[in-house]
């Protein structure tokens, strides 16, 4: 995952010394924050834009207790990808970008093999699945554990896992 100091060390990299590069850093990372409070947009073309987004109170209910909980109205940030981006991930090896650049670029045949190399080849056969090992296994282990039922106590272990959840210790 790349952080802060990351960008901050690659912008370096471009060019300066890495405080100049933390400067400029904090300084579009500050205008950007400034800007969404203010309430406006901002765009940086070919990347992408910010937009502060009004979420209004809502009543939400809490999972654990049941209660009913108020949460107050907030502004998020929301981002959205300019076209830019959008193009750089999609050459980025995603599969819909494989998919349409292996079929832009012209396909070459490959050479043919003598048809004397092929037909020396068997073709392998495709394996049975092997049905006796796996009753065998099952029924030494059926044999080798005793049922709850069958030794008349109760099972602590099967009773959490037939409920789909851990025994707490």
């Amino acid at each position: 995952m790349v952080g802060k100091a990351q960008i901050v060390e690659r912008v370096a990299a471009a060019g300066g010394t890495r405080a100049q590069a933390a400067l400029a850093v904090d300084a579009v990372l500050d205008a950007v924050t400034a800007e969404l409070v203010a309430g406006e947009r901002v765009t940086l073309t070919g990347f992408g834009t910010f937009e502060p987004v009004a979420r209004p109170a809502r009543t939400v209910r809490n999972p654990r207790t049941g209660g009913v909980v108020e949460v107050a109205a907030s502004v998020a940030a929301r981002f959205r990808p300019g076209a830019g981006l959008r193009s750089a991930l999609a050459g980025a090896g995603s599969p819909a970008a494989t998919v349409t650049s292996v079929q832009a670029e012209p396909t070459a045949k490959p050479a043919a093999k003598p048809a004397a190399n092929q037909a020396a080849k068997p073709a392998p056969e495709p394996a049975a699945p092997s049905t006796a090992k796996a009753s065998k296994k099952s029924a030494s282990k059926a044999s080798a554990k005793p049922t709850a039922k069958a030794s008349g106590k109760s099972d602590p272990k099967a009773k959490a896992a037939s409920k789909g959840k851990k025994k707490k210790r």
